[in-house]
């Protein structure tokens, strides 16, 4: 490199290093930078406290390769400033230590190389250049140690000597950003404590009371919050201070709205009532609002008040107050999935009737939320039927409704879920274990939109829309006379089929990461992922119980996990065994088309597994199932 293109590329490090104001991310950006620049396959930094060096950041690329990103090369650990190892004799004596082969270090010198990372990893140090990062008063505020320089071809050599100076220059820049980030940190802590001892005493007004209380200014950004508005209103105090009032509430129903819109009103006072809030992924509240000018010293108005009181225990609801689900909830990019989202989308707009498939923990459900919170009843109820769950003989009654003396028992008028879900939509859970007298009257429901209370002879309108779902083979049921078919072909008219788990294992990791986030919450965790071994026996189970049992397995997982990452070990004990059974190696015998049959069935059908298994590429798999003409 010649002297012009040097002095630039020393000037880009310089600008990089000072334009981090993080600290973990700067220590990251130094090693990396230092490491690209003179050529070096590892690197680790360790920093100044007291009479020891706490490390704090360590690369290497060939481990990296072989063995993730994931790979942890260091536990945090520290080393005592002495002569006894090469990090801290450099940050006792202040000098650049460039050593060509670590393994031929004399004896009679000070210090020593430990071997324990290379035993641990099965790597190979040769040449090491530890160098001390010095600030402007030429204290070491740390020690970077690059390894294995590799010349143009990635064969390990010896640093250069002319390297020295130079790579001393660059620590010292180092070691002035290193100062700078610790200021800004300082700065920062500072601030905080200010803000901190500044809102206190507003904080403790706030969490006094139990009605949401939430101050404006005069451009409607949100200047505080109180924890009561988390649990009426669904908003995260934290996450949305300085942000525009009317685009956080924007997801309210229409009347709530247009309710918290008047708030804009500055500088007067008012009782605006009640309002039902219909949100998609929280149950319906009836809640009050009050509004108040806020005041500067003045007594100028400045903003405005907000009081929302919660009256859903006071005021009676008409709707069940069942949970609702958002359309976003429903996770995945992949193939089918996209597949239903294009079939979602068609649907929503209109009030058909929809029949949705899938096996258990596939989001059935969530579908069918989906279908109602996206289409033109969004804001009428959305009444949920578990069909199974409900015994025969009361099922009539729990869907039409009954009359005083209807039966035994009938000792008062009931309301049936259709009733309740007038002008919304009603979603029958499990529609295959309806009774055949029950289907009766279900089909005429669907065809003439009427049907009777148990016990009553006039007839009552169904302005509802009718979303089914099933695990069953309903074409089967039919011809063993367990199915109506006229109900079976009005059901079937629009046809959703959620996808199985092990059809779209693409979406296992966004499934995981979604997981994950809410996981955390939940248990108050911070754990960052999972290790590669662990994602390896999820991505190779089968997964009967589809994304509900991921779900569960990784709650249990959370609940084992006792680090950062979530370990094989921490997964549930029959998954790792049954991935272990699968996984077995097969004897090899020609591929014929009952053998294929077989490890399909063993692999419930995951041709990538099935591959393995068998010893052949997928390519080579999908042409033998042609071949004996197999479905694909």
């Amino acid at each position: 490199m010649d002297k012009e293109n040097l002095t630039s590329k020393l000037i880009d490090i310089a600008i990089s290093l000072s334009s981090e104001t993080n600290l973990n991310k700067l220590l990251e950006k130094i090693v990396l930078e230092l490491r690209t620049f003179f050529h070096a396959d590892g690197g680790s930094l360790y920093l100044r406290n007291q009479d020891h060096l706490q490390f704090e950041v360590a690369q290497n690329d060939t481990l990296r390769r072989q063995k993730g990103k994931d790979f942890l090369l260091f536990k945090p650990f520290e080393i005592p400033i002495n002569k006894s190892s090469i990090a801290g004799y450099v940050a006792l004596t202040g000098t650049t230590l460039n050593i060509p082969h670590v393994y031929r270090l004399s004896p009679d010198l000070p210090y020593h190389f430990n071997p324990s990372f290379d035993q641990r990893n099965y790597y190979q140090t040769q040449s090491l250049l530890a160098v001390p990062l010095k600030d402007q008063q030429r204290e070491v505020v740390g020690v970077l140690e690059l390894i294995n320089a590799q010349d143009e071809q990635g064969k390990v050599i010896p640093f250069p000597a002319a390297w020295e100076d130079l790579v001393l220059a660059l620590g010292s820049q180092a070691a002035i950003a290193i100062n700078n980030a610790r200021l800004m940190e300082t700065l920062e802590t500072l601030r905080a404590a200010e803000r901190k001892r500044y809102h206190y005493h507003l904080e403790a007004i706030f969490k006094s009371v139990k009605d949401a209380v939430i101050t404006l200014d005069k451009d409607m950004q949100i200047l505080a919050i109180n924890d009561a508005a988390r649990n009426i209103c669904g908003l995260e105090p934290q996450k949305i201070v300085g942000q525009n009032f009317l685009q956080v509430v924007k997801n309210c129903s229409k009347g709530c709205f247009d309710l918290l819109k008047k708030a804009k009103t500055i500088g007067d006072q008012g009782d605006e009532g009640y309002q039902e809030c219909r949100r998609p992924s929280r149950p319906h509240q009836v809640v009050s609002l009050t509004r108040a000018p806020l005041k500067d010293h003045e007594d100028k108005p400045i903003g405005v008040v907000l009081v929302i009181r919660d009256l859903t225990r006071e005021i009676p609801l008409a709707q069940d107050l069942s949970e609702r689900y958002r359309a976003f909830q429903i996770i995945g990019k992949s193939q089918p999935m996209q597949r239903v989202y294009r079939f979602l989308d068609d649907l929503m707009p209109t009030d058909t009737t929809v029949l949705i498939r899938g096996e258990t923990g596939t989001g059935k459900e969530l579908a069918a939320a989906a279908l109602h919170y996206g289409g033109p009843r969004r804001d009428k109820p959305l009444v949920k039927v578990n069909c199974s769950a409900l015994a025969e003989n009361l099922l009539e009654s729990e869907l039409f409704g009954h009359v005083r003396g209807a039966f035994t028992g009938a000792h008062k008028d009931a309301m049936g879920r259709f009733q309740t879900a007038h002008g919304g939509t009603i979603f029958l859970d499990e529609i295959g274990d309806i009774p055949l007298k029950t289907q009766v009257k279900l089909l005429r429901v669907i065809e003439d939109k009427r049907y009777e209370r148990v016990g009553e002879s006039s007839t009552r309108q169904a302005d509802v829309r009718i979303i089914a779902a099933t695990h069953r083979d309903l074409r089967k049921m039919v011809r063993q006379g367990l199915f109506r078919e006229d109900l079976y072909f009005r059901l079937k008219v629009f046809e959703v089929t959620m996808p199985t788990l092990r059809e779209r294992l693409d979406d296992l990791p966004l499934l995981i990461e979604h997981f994950r986030h809410l996981l955390n919450q939940t248990y108050k965790k911070q754990v960052e992922g999972l290790l590669p071994a662990a994602l390896e026996i999820l991505k190779d189970y089968s997964w009967p119980g589809n994304v509900r049992e991921l779900k569960h397995v990784l709650e249990h997982a959370f609940v084992q996990c006792k680090g950062s990452a979530i370990t094989p070990d921490d997964l549930p004990a029959d998954i790792r065994e049954s991935v272990r059974r699968q996984s077995a190696p097969l004897e090899k015998t020609p591929l014929g088309a009952q053998q294929l049959e077989e490890v399909l069935n063993r692999t419930a059908g995951n041709k990538a597994r099935a591959a393995r298994l068998l010893g052949i590429s997928r390519p080579t798999l999908y042409r033998l199932l042609e071949l004996h003409g197999l479905k694909v």
